[in-house]
C-alpha cells in the first residue's frame, strides 16, 4: 500500500530547486500520441468521426495537442463545461463562433443553411475539426443529431467537417446511437510503457531521482498513467525531502510503493538468500515481495515484509557508503 507524504506539491517542488512546475505544459510523444495522429491523418483527410477513449490522465489531450502541431486544419472546440446538457444547437453555435464573425441566426431552418455554408466555405480552404471533449458525458441523442448535421453536402462535398470525441469510456455505448457506433471510428489508449514512464521521469523531474530510481518507478502501476506517475515522483521527492536526501533513490520507491528492490538488492549486493537469513522471513514470502506481487499476503503481512527489507538494504547500503568513503580516505 502507498504511503502518502503530507507534503504540497508546491512545497515539494520548491525545496528541490524548480522555479515552475516542470510537468505543466510538457508534452512527450508516446506510442499512443502516434497512433492518434496517423489515425487523424486519416480521419481528417475522409472527414470522418472519430472516438479517442482513455481513462483520465492517459494523455488524450496532450496526444491531440501534439497530432495538431502537425495537421493543418482549423479545429473548433466546444467550450461549455456542461456537457450534459449540450444540445445539437450549441455545437452549431461553436462551429459558427468558431468559423466565422456572423451572429447564430435564431430560426432552425436559417440557421441550418448559414452553417452549411460557413462550414462548407471554411472547409473549401483547409479541413475542419470539431472536437469534443468529455463525450462520454453527452447525451446519446445529441451524438444522434450530429451525425445527421455532418452530412450536411455543400458544392458535391459530404460530409463537411470531421468529429473526434473524447471520452473516459466509449461514447458509442450509450442507447440509441447504433447508426452512429457503425460510422464511428474508435481507438482506445494503452498507457504509457516502462521506457516512456522513465524518459518522462527523466525529462521533468530527472535531476531529483536517481536512475535506478526512474526504473524502478517505471515498473509500478502506478507509472501506465500520466496523472499516477506525476503524484508518486511528488510523494517520492516528499520522502526523499524529509529523509534529508537530495535525490529519490531506489530504498523510497521500495518503502512506499515496494518497487525497486532488485535495483536495490543490486545496489547492496544482497542475495535473497542474505536477505532471509538476516530477517528470518522464507525465500518463499520474500520471493513475492522482490517480484512485486503481493499474491496471497494479507497488506499487513506484505508491509510488515517491506520494511524489514528495507531495513537491512538500508543497513546494509550505509555500509557501502562508508566503506568506499574509507577506501577512498585510504587512497589520498
Amino acid at each position: 500500500m502507498t504511503k502518502q507524504v503530507s507534503v504540497s506539491k508546491l512545497e515539494v517542488l520548491s525545496e528541490f530547486g524548480y522555479s515552475r512546475d516542470p510537468f505543466k505544459g510538457f508534452l512527450m510523444e508516446t506510442a499512443d500520441s502516434l497512433r492518434i495522429k496517423r489515425l487523424l491523418k486519416i480521419g481528417v483527410e475522409s472527414r470522418a468521426m472519430i472516438s479517442i477513449i482513455a481513462t483520465y490522465c492517459q494523455g488524450k489531450t496532450s496526444a491531440l495537442d501534439l497530432a495538431f502541431q502537425e495537421i493543418d486544419a482549423t479545429v473548433v472546440r466546444l467550450f461549455t463545461p456542461d456537457k450534459e446538457r449540450v444540445v445539437v444547437s450549441d455545437i452549431e453555435k461553436a462551429l459558427i463562433l468558431g468559423l466565422s464573425n456572423e451572429s447564430c441566426k435564431r430560426t432552425k431552418e436559417v440557421r441550418a443553411r448559414q452553417i452549411r455554408r460557413i462550414i462548407g466555405e471554411a472547409a473549401l480552404v483547409k479541413p475542419v475539426v470539431l472536437i469534443l471533449e468529455e463525450a462520454h458525458r453527452m447525451h446519446g441523442q445529441t451524438l444522434r443529431a450530429l451525425k445527421t448535421f455532418r452530412e450536411l453536402e455543400y458544392h458535391g462535398m459530404s460530409p463537411l467537417f470531421t468529429v473526434v470525441m473524447v471520452g473516459q469510456y466509449d461514447p458509442m455505448s450509450k442507447r440509441y446511437v447504433d447508426e452512429v457506433r457503425l460510422r464511428t471510428d474508435s481507438v482506445k489508449l494503452k498507457g504509457l510503457t516502462r521506457d516512456e514512464s522513465k524518459q518522462y521521469l527523466l525529462q521533468t523531474v530527472g535531476k531529483s531521482f536517481e536512475d535506478d530510481a526512474a526504473e524502478a518507478i517505471s515498473r509500478l502501476e502506478v507509472a501506465r498513467n500520466f496523472g499516477t506517475l506525476q503524484e508518486a515522483a511528488i510523494n517520492l521527492m516528499g520522502r526523499a525531502m524529509q529523509h534529508g536526501s537530495k535525490k529519490v533513490t531506489p530504498v523510497h520507491v521500495f518503502e512506499m510503493y515496494n518497487g525497486g528492490i532488485k535495483e536495490l538488492m543490486k545496489k547492496a549486493r544482497v542475495s535473497l538468500e542474505d536477505l532471509s537469513k538476516e530477517t528470518g522471513i522464507p525465500k518463499s514470502t520474500l520471493s513475492l515481495v522482490t517480484n512485486e506481487n503481493q499474491g496471497t499476503m494479507t497488506d499487513d503481512k506484505m508491509s510488515e515484509t517491506r520494511s524489514a527489507v528495507a531495513s537491512v538494504l538500508g543497513k546494509r547500503l550505509k555500509v557501502n557508503i562508508e566503506q568506499a568513503e574509507a577506501a577512498e580516505v585510504k587512497a589520498s
